[in-house]
């Protein structure tokens, strides 16, 4: 636990400031809502699809091992096979996601380009009389 806890630490910040990297500083908040947004859809549609992996997996099973109503060992049995082909696509889905990554990061420090700041028409100019 203590592994897994350090290790998601050093994951989110350094994820969340790479996914807000380039963005104005006038737009960091709708970044910030946006990227919270992604990660909830992403979990969302994420289970949806691996408890339908799972279920047909165990159905798969069940029809090509069972002839009449199942016993209990072969459920469980059925059960132990839906789990072991979701976690097969959960880790062909982190290892494509992994070399998705690897492809389209660059490495280095993250650096905000400087960008000019426009003056509104209706912000007075600096050093020029308010009224």
């Amino acid at each position: 636990m203590l592994l897994i806890g350090a290790g998601l630490g050093f994951i989110f910040a350094p994820s969340a400031d790479t996914r807000t990297a380039g963005v104005p500083p006038r737009d960091t908040g709708v970044a910030s809502a946006t990227v919270s947004t992604g990660n909830q859809l992403g979990g969302s549609v994420g289970t949806s699809l691996l408890n339908s992996i799972f279920a047909t997996a165990i159905t798969t099973w069940i029809a090509a091992n069972v002839r009449g109503r199942p016993a209990p060992l072969q459920l469980a049995q059925a059960a132990l096979h839906g789990y072991t082909v979701a976690f097969w696509w959960t880790a062909g889905i982190f290892a494509a996601g992994a070399v998705i990554c690897g492809a389209l990061l660059r490495s280095g420090p993250l650096a905000r380009q400087a960008r000019p700041v426009q003056p509104s028409a209706a912000a007075p100019a600096a050093g020029a009389p308010a009224g």
